[in-house]
């Protein structure tokens, strides 16, 4: 049992060398840091805290830092009742582009199962550095032991590695901080391992990891072969998403959905950026499926020289289906209505909706398209040739073109042309109905051998206007 006088003098000194130095003044007044096994109880007081996955260690100044991660504020994870009094607040999410990505190595610096930066639910691993338990707010924290002292004597560090008075021996010798035996250097009982604990030749367990602690550096994680491992969790999950992986430390960690980077999805549990590919050739607000699985409405106007088809919401090349007809909306053939009006050169507009190049008379002051013409109305006075200035009507006597007010002179017989509304010119077939010739010539039959078929001993018959 420990008595309850201390050597005031080397209390002073121990007192000096470790306000200056946790480390020098273990160091310089050989410190042993372990603790029996049989005493490795906890009382259950929350001591410094620590990241799960080998998380913060301790600084130089013997106090524990908080570990921070992208997308969280510093000391946002401290837990309530920690020796570092800083406020537990549950992870916020942090804007990230248009929506917010879970941090990649959220699992490096938490345990056990919780919400991320994101809101969303990761399971991370909950193996905590030996003597640390995996809190509500997600965090490793060392649990200081009440027990600690026994077998100890004067300053040395708990198990949480904080400065700690054990006082002097009830019995025996102090030697290094341990009543009644000498102990071997850390060093030489951790030898090789880096992280965890070992029994010393006093039967005390000492930590191998930083600052007197059993744990790794910040962001790793301790083995069960007493050496640190860097989690890559990032590089785990890779382009997967909303699934759960083995990292390189064969730890299983989560990749949850909103791991994706800004401007990427989750589709079928793999990060993909959506294109608009599916929306090619489409319009109108066509709602279609794109290559990362989403519902989107294709807005995208056409081509230069294509319209939307309302029927089918495709981009088309428009042709008119007017024909003749003008002063007439008609659906072109991308269906789209479209206004008709007349192209040709001189083409007027009918009362029938239809183009009509004026060329003669039809009738009394009527043009060929229907349209009153004056020209065509029946005149008195001498003919043009004559310079009276005045036209002929249909059926006035002729003997030129210039002459009738449709412009077209025929012949009647052989010795006598009539204004008319057309004519045939020379050349051009004539006989029948088509018999008026353009004056002075007239509709003369040619013998045509083979032209016809064989009706008159194989010899065919061909009229035209000579």
């Amino acid at each position: 049992r420990m008595g309850l006088r201390l050597p005031f003098g080397r209390l002073a000194l121990a007192a000096l060398v470790c306000a200056a130095s946790p480390l020098a003044c273990g160091s310089i007044l050989g410190i042993d840091p372990g603790h029996p096994i049989d005493d490795a109880s906890a009382d259950g007081s929350v001591a410094d805290v620590r990241t799960g996955e080998g998380g913060t260690g301790m600084s130089s100044d013997g106090t524990t830092d908080v570990a921070t991660s992208p997308g969280s504020d510093a000391g946002d994870d401290a837990l309530p009742g920690s020796d570092s009094s800083m406020a537990a607040d549950a992870p916020q999410p942090v804007e990230g582009g248009d929506a917010c990505s879970s941090d990649t190595s959220w699992c490096n610096t938490h345990c056990g199962t919780g919400p991320d930066n994101c809101g969303q639910t990761r399971v991370c691993p909950t193996d905590c550095p030996t003597g640390d338990t995996c809190s509500a707010a997600n965090m490793c924290v060392c649990q200081s032991q009440s027990n600690w002292c026994n077998g100890r004597c004067q300053m040395t560090t708990d198990n949480c590695g904080s400065p700690i008075d054990c006082g002097a021996c009830d019995g025996g010798t102090c030697t290094s901080n341990v009543c009644g035996c000498t102990p071997e250097t850390d060093q030489a009982a951790c030898g090789n391992l880096q992280c965890g604990q070992v029994t010393n030749n006093c039967g005390l367990t000492v930590n191998c990891g930083v600052a007197s602690s059993p744990s790794c550096p910040s962001g790793q994680v301790c083995l069960t072969t007493g050496t640190c491992c860097s989690p890559n969790n990032a590089t785990a999950c890779g382009n997967q998403c909303n699934v759960t992986v083995t990292n390189n430390c064969g730890q299983s960690t989560s990749c949850p959905s909103t791991i994706c980077p800004s401007g990427e999805v989750c589709y079928e549990d793999a990060c993909c950026t959506p294109t608009n590919a599916a929306c090619v050739g489409l319009c109108g607000g066509e709602t279609v499926t794109n290559n990362c699985g989403q519902q989107v409405q294709c807005t995208a106007g056409c081509s230069a020289g294509e319209e939307c088809n309302a029927t089918t919401d495709m981009c088309c090349t428009p042709a008119s289906n007017c024909g003749n007809q003008c002063n007439v909306s008609v659906a072109d053939t991308c269906g789209v209505s479209k206004p008709c009006s007349c192209t040709a050169s001189g083409a007027i507009c009918t009362s029938a909706d239809v183009c009509c190049v004026p060329s003669g008379c039809s009738g009394s002051c009527v043009d060929n398209c229907g349209q009153s013409a004056s020209q065509c109305c029946p005149e008195t006075g001498p003919p043009p040739d004559d310079g009276g200035g005045k036209c002929g009507a249909l059926g006035a006597s002729c003997t030129s073109a210039s002459q009738c007010c449709s412009q077209a002179c025929a012949s009647v017989s052989t010795s006598g042309a009539t204004c008319v509304s057309s004519c045939i010119p020379q050349g051009d077939s004539c006989g029948g109905s088509l018999s008026a010739c353009c004056y002075p010539y007239n509709c003369q039959s040619l013998l045509q051998p083979e032209l016809t078929p064989v009706t008159d001993g194989g010899v065919g018959v061909l009229e035209t206007c000579q």
